[in-house]
């Protein structure tokens, strides 16, 4: 089975790129460099061409920009990279009867502290991130084939991008920490993401679902569950609130992922469990 990874270079994408060889796929990667085909994401035309030409019997798009200020800078190419290539995947997907995937976001809900939401809870949009990324599952959801994942997908990359490298720095070389109590997310591995996210393909999951930790934390608390699976005393950091943060951005990302768990007929880590697999990451990668 031939599966093809846009994003594929990415903190997702590696670890989407690994578990699908783990599982005996044909896998190709395509990004804007460095992948197995390199291309311009933005290009509707590029994009149709490759599907064209592989012919893949599943499609993974990891492919975003995340970073909340670069949206705010460019939302047309925040639009174009975020949304519009899953409504091309969406028309091709339907016209070949091809699964394909969306990776979404948890950044749609706000006030609710540490509560769950789950696929049918209201909408608070933000930030042009948050619009851009909504609309790549308003078109996605237009094919039958479609399977939207919303997550909050914590890893490491080899450039030392993201907030787990930032955190385990931190936390080894007793670094300045400013941890937010304010800001809660249901915080995944990339890897138990991945493993999770194609045993859902294997039972033909379709439409929209929560793929993430089981549980709720604050950003200071998954910080601790990191210092704690570590075993180091993290007595050092002080409390910081996003409110005066710019770009604005929802706080209470907490996903509720019981229609995940009954889709697999398992329970999906929890922030301990989370912490615990990066923290072993960590050591291995040191």
């Amino acid at each position: 089975m031939r599966a093809l990874v846009l994003g594929g270079t990415g903190l997702l994408g590696r670890a989407l790129v690994l578990e699908a060889r783990q599982r005996g796929f044909e896998i190709i990667s395509a990004a804007r460099s460095n992948s197995d085909h390199n291309i311009d994401l933005c290009e509707d035309a590029a994009l149709d061409h490759l599907l064209g030409a592989l012919s893949p019997d599943l499609v993974i798009n990891a492919a975003a920009i995340v970073n909340l200020a670069a949206c705010e800078a460019d939302p047309q190419l925040a639009h174009r990279l975020n949304a519009r290539p899953a409504e091309v995947l969406a028309h091709w997907s339907s016209a070949t009867n091809t699964p394909f995937v969306q990776v979404s976001t948890d950044h749609f809900f706000d006030g609710g502290g540490d509560a769950k939401h789950d696929e049918q809870a209201p909408i608070t949009l933000l930030n042009t991130y948050a619009r851009s990324k909504y609309a790549g599952e308003e078109y996605a959801l237009q094919s039958d084939h479609a399977l939207v994942v919303r997550t909050s997908l914590a890893g490491f990359h080899p450039d030392g991008r993201g907030f787990a490298h930032w955190a385990m720095d931190a936390l080894h070389n007793h670094k300045p920490l400013t941890l937010f109590d304010d800001f809660y997310g249901s915080i995944i591995d990339v890897h138990s993401f991945s493993e999770a996210l194609f045993e859902l393909l294997n039972k033909d999951a379709r439409g929209l679902f929560n793929l993430a930790s089981s549980d709720v934390s604050s950003k200071k608390g998954f910080t601790l569950g990191l210092a704690n699976a570590a075993n180091i005393k993290l007595d050092w950091a002080q409390n910081g609130s996003v409110r005066g943060l710019m770009p604005r951005r929802a706080r209470s990302l907490g996903l509720d992922v019981q229609k995940a768990e009954t889709a697999l007929g398992r329970a999906l880590p929890g922030r301990d469990a989370v912490c615990a697999k990066l923290i072993t990451e960590w050591e291995t990668l040191s």
